[in-house]
């Protein structure tokens, strides 16, 4: 992972672990949770369809 990236997250992570908030601090890590995985899937679908190209 670039380190630039990993000092970002962490410092994302940081500043929700001091929200003293219970219901925010759950809202904001499924806020995060939620865009995440969205990313992740898009990713996904952009390599299957990158490698179904290859296959012809």
């Amino acid at each position: 992972m670039d380190l630039a990236f990993k000092e970002k997250i962490d410092k994302l992570i940081s500043e929700v672990s001091e929200v003293t908030d219970l219901p925010t601090k759950i809202a904001v890590l499924n806020y995060i949770q939620q865009e995440s995985g969205f990313l992740l899937w898009q990713l996904e679908d952009e390599q299957r369809i990158d490698e179904d190209s290859r296959d012809y």
